[in-house]
C-alpha cells in the first residue's frame, strides 16, 4: 500500500490512525534471539487479535526494531490479521536489555485505545517496559 493509499483509504473507509513508541525493555526470561522471537510473535499475534476486536478493519503496518547495542538489531513487521510476522536480521549472544521503537497504522481504532494495548501487551511478553517520547 502507497502513502497515498494510506491517506485516502478506498470505499470511504475511516482514515488511518498512526501510532509510534519507543522505548526500553528489561527482560524477563529472554535471553537470546530465538526466545525474543517467540515473545514477539505472541506479542503481535496477541495485538492484532485485541485490535481486531476494537473494530480495526485493515492493517497498513505494525513494524518496528529491537536493538541490542553491539549484539545486533532485529527488525519485524506485520501487514495483516492473518500474516506471520517478518524478520530481519539478528540478535547474538544474551541480553537482559534492549532498546525497542514501533510504529502502528490501522483503520478503525483511534490512537488512545492502541496505546494501552501495547504498553501492556509488552509487559506481559518482555517484562518491564519503560517507554520514550516517540
Amino acid at each position: 500500500m502507497t502513502h497515498d493509499e494510506h491517506a485516502h483509504p478506498p470505499g470511504g473507509d475511516p482514515p488511518p490512525t498512526a501510532f509510534a513508541t519507543r522505548g526500553s525493555l528489561t527482560l524477563r526470561g529472554i535471553g537470546s534471539d530465538t526466545e525474543l522471537r517467540g515473545a514477539a510473535d505472541a506479542f503481535l499475534s496477541e495485538l492484532t487479535g485485541c485490535l481486531r476486536e476494537q473494530g480495526c478493519r485493515l492493517i497498513g503496518h505494525i513494524k518496528g526494531v529491537y536493538e541490542a547495542g553491539d549484539k545486533g538489531q532485529l527488525f519485524f513487521s506485520v501487514i495483516s490479521f492473518d500474516q506471520k510476522v517478518r524478520y530481519k536480521g539478528k540478535l547474538t549472544g544474551s541480553f537482559e536489555r534492549i532498546d525497542f521503537a514501533l510504529n502502528v497504522i490501522v483503520y478503525g481504532v483511534k490512537a488512545e485505545k492502541i496505546e494501552p494495548l501495547v504498553l501492556e501487551g509488552l509487559r506481559r511478553h518482555f517484562g518491564g517496559v519503560s517507554p520514550h517520547s516517540p
